[in-house]
C-alpha cells in the first residue's frame, strides 16, 4: 500500500505498531511498579504517572517523523550525532549508538525480571510445575513464537491480549467504585497537586523510566513503522509522506490511549486498597521493595475488590500480560540489536545478515533473561535497574529527536509548539537525572 488513508477512520484501520509497543508497556510497568507506587504514596503521585505515560509520545512521535520521510533506521539516523564517531568496516557510528549499546545489558536485567514474575504467576495457575520450570517454558515459548512467526503473527497474537487486558482493567476500575475502595474527587485532586514525598523517589525514578514509553519502546516503534509500511518509497511526493506521517501519528496517540487505559485502575488499586495494608507499608517504607511478594499482593489486592474468585483472574491476567510484554520486548531487541551489530559495523551486512541475526537473537535474548533471573531472582530489583537506566537515557533520546527534526525540509518539520514541548520534556528529564545523581551520591 503506497497510498495513505485520508481519513481518520481509515487511518485507524492501519494501526498495527502502537499495539506491539503497548503489549511491552502495560506487564511490568503497570501491573507491577504502577500500583507499588500507589501503594508507596497513595494518590499523591497520580500526576507524576500522567506525566509519564503522557510526556514520552511526543518523542516517540518525532523519531518516528524522521524514520518515515528518511526510510532509515533508528540507530542509522543516530549515526549522524555530532560528536565523537567511530568508523569499523566502512561504518560511521556515533556516541549516542555506543551509548544506548551499553544499555542493552541492563534492559535485558529487566527482562530477566519478567521472565520470573511470568513464572511465578505460572507457578500459581499450576502449582506442579516450580517457577525455575515456569521461567524456562516462558524464555522457549518466547524463542518458538518469535523464530516461526512474523511481523503479522506477533501483530496479532498481542492484539488480543491487549484488548483482552484493557478489557478487564476496565472493568476493575469501575468495580472500585462499588466497595469500600471506591475512589472520590477529593482523591484524585491530591494526585494532582503536584506534591513530590522524596521518600520514594527511587521508586518514582523508576515508575517513570518504566511506564508509558521508554527510549527502548522509542527504539523499538520505528521499527515496526518500517515494517508496518509506514514509509514506502514517497520521495518527491510530499503530501504522501504527509500521510503517512498522519497515520503513524495516529498510531503513536492510540498508544497513549491503550497504555493509560491499562495502567491507570492498577494505581488506582495500589493507591486505594494497598497503601492500607500495614505489612506492605512497612517494606516500602525502607524502600525494601524486592523483600515485597508482588503477585500475591496484587492477587489479594484484586479479592479484596471484587471477591476471592478474582484471585485467579488475576493469576491469569498477569501472565498473559505479563508473557505479552516478555514476547513484545523480545521481539524489539531481535530488531535493535541486529541493527547494533550492523550499524556499528561489528558485523558487515549482506542480503540476508539483518534476517538470520534476528532469528538467532530471539533464542539468545530469552536465553540471557533466564540468566539473569537465575543470578538474582528477584523481578523487583531487576525492574528497578532496567527503569533507572531507562530514565536516564530518555534525555539522550530527547536530544537526538530535536537534532533530526532540525534537518529535515521546512515543509515536514513539526510545529514550533511541538519544538517547543519536546524542549520542555528535555529539562525536565535533565531534572529527572539530577535527582537521581542526588539519590546515589549525596543519599536524599
Amino acid at each position: 500500500m503506497n497510498n495513505p488513508p485520508k481519513s481518520l477512520w481509515g487511518r485507524l484501520k492501519y494501526i498495527g505498531p502502537s499495539v506491539i509497543v503497548t503489549g511491552s508497556v502495560v506487564g511490568s510497568g503497570s501491573i507491577v511498579m504502577t500500583p507499588l507506587l500507589g501503594a508507596a504514596a497513595g494518590f499523591t503521585l497520580l500526576w507524576w504517572l500522567l506525566l509519564s505515560m503522557w510526556s514520552k509520545p511526543i518523542i516517540q512521535a518525532e523519531i518516528s517523523r524522521y524514520v518515515v520521510i528518511t526510510r532509515k533506521t533508528f540507530l542509522e539516523a543516530f549515526a549522524d550525532m555530532p560528536g565523537f564517531k567511530t568508523t569499523i568496516k566502512g561504518k560511521t557510528t556515533s556516541w549516542l549508538v555506543w551509548f544506548m549499546f551499553i544499555g542493552v545489558v541492563p534492559s535485558i536485567a529487566g527482562m530477566g525480571g519478567l521472565a520470573g514474575a511470568v513464572a511465578e504467576a505460572g507457578h500459581m495457575m499450576i502449582p506442579q510445575i516450580n517457577v525455575a520450570a515456569w521461567v524456562v517454558i516462558s524464555c522457549l515459548l518466547t524463542w518458538f513464537i518469535l523464530y516461526w512467526g512474523s511481523y503479522q503473527t506477533l501483530e496479532k497474537i498481542l492484539l488480543v491480549m491487549v484488548l483482552f487486558f484493557s478489557l478487564v482493567t476496565m472493568v476493575i476500575a469501575f468495580s472500585m467504585q462499588a466497595t469500600p475502595y471506591e475512589i472520590n474527587a477529593a482523591q484524585v485532586y491530591e494526585g494532582l497537586s503536584f506534591d513530590f514525598p522524596m521518600d520514594h523517589l527511587p521508586l518514582a525514578l523508576a515508575v517513570f523510566g518504566f511506564t508509558g514509553i521508554s527510549y527502548g519502546e522509542i527504539m523499538a516503534y520505528t521499527y515496526w513503522c518500517l515494517e508496518k509500511g509506514y514509509a514506502p518509497d514517497n520521495e518527491g511526493d510530499l503530501e504522501k509522506t504527509k500521510g503517512w506521517i498522519k497515520v503513524m501519528q495516529t498510531d503513536v496517540w492510540v498508544t497513549v490511549m491503550f497504555i493509560t487505559i491499562g495502567t491507570l485502575p492498577f494505581f488506582f488499586l495500589g493507591a486505594g486498597v494497598l497503601h492500607q495494608v500495614p505489612e506492605l507499608q512497612e517494606a516500602l517504607s525502607n524502600n525494601s521493595f524486592w523483600d515485597i511478594d508482588i503477585i500475591g499482593a496484587l492477587q489479594n489486592m484484586f479479592a479484596l475488590v471484587l471477591g476471592s474468585w478474582a484471585k485467579w483472574l488475576f493469576v491469569a491476567l498477569a501472565f498473559f500480560v505479563l508473557f505479552s510484554t516478555l514476547l513484545s520486548g523480545t521481539a524489539a531487541f531481535t530488531r535493535t540489536i541486529a541493527d547494533y551489530f550492523i550499524s556499528t559495523g561489528l558485523i558487515l551486512e549482506k542480503e540476508d545478515t539483518r534476517a538470520k541475526l534476528i532469528k538467532i537473537i530471539a533464542f539468545v535474548i530469552p536465553f540471557l533473561s533466564g540468566v539473569f533471573y537465575f543470578i538474582l531472582p528477584n523481578p523487583i530489583m531487576l525492574f528497578i535497574i532496567a527503569g533507572i537506566w531507562a530514565a536516564l537515557g530518555l534525555p539522550i533520546v530527547n536530544i537526538g529527536a530535536l537534532f533530526l527534526i532540525s534537518k529535515l525540509e521546512k515543509e515536514l518539520q513539526p510545529k514550533t509548539a511541538t519544538k517547543m514541548i519536546l524542549w520542555a520534556t528535555l529539562c525536565f528529564q535533565i531534572f529527572i537525572g539530577f535527582l537521581l545523581l542526588i539519590d546515589n551520591f549525596k543519599g536524599i
